[in-house]
């Protein structure tokens, strides 16, 4: 699956996403953040209130250009979203130090019953990240709950060119 903008492609990062470390805080046993990865198919949903906070690793540094949200067509999807790239975060840091970008996600019909949100980075701030925190800080309807079907990120992997490697030509 692909991203176009303007003149770029970019790709699906679920590739490089390091699953053997992810970890989400608040998350109910049975609806965990493992559901919204390929090829799950689940739904992650919050246990204590509706905040979650993820930790999401990836196996090479990427760009990051953006997140596509897929939730419940009800009033457990996410709306305010913080961006913390590079950075590990606990829920206090999240609610109360400045995101590396944060957005009001705007949700759009993408089947019957479900919901999809396209969160934009600011890519020059996204150029090397090697992992992500994401913050989910309320829903649409401030209920109980924050659930989500899918989190699929776009951007470009970097190579990790290992430049001892080269050899002197010539």
């Amino acid at each position: 699956i692909f991203f176009r903008s303007r003149m770029s492609t970019y790709e699906d990062l679920s590739n490089v996403v390091d699953v053997t470390s992810l970890e989400c805080l608040n998350e109910k046993p049975d609806k965990n953040i493992l559901g919204i990865f390929p090829p799950s198919g689940s739904v992650l949903e919050s246990d204590c209130d509706e905040q979650l906070l993820m930790h999401i690793a990836f196996t090479t540094a990427v760009k990051l250009h953006s997140l596509e949200f897929v939730a419940p067509n009800d009033g457990r999807r996410p709306s305010d979203v913080k961006l913390f790239a590079n950075m590990r975060v606990d829920f206090s840091e999240a609610e109360g130090s400045p995101a590396t970008q944060q957005c009001q996600l705007e949700w759009l019909p993408h089947d019957s019953s479900r919901m999809k949100a396209v969160f934009q980075t600011k890519f020059v701030k996204f150029q090397n990240v090697k992992n992500i925190s994401v913050f989910i800080g309320s829903n649409v309807d401030d209920g109980e709950t924050t659930a989500l079907s899918s989190l699929t990120m776009f951007g470009i992997v970097l190579s990790d060119m290992n430049m001892s490697n080269l050899k002197k030509s010539g």
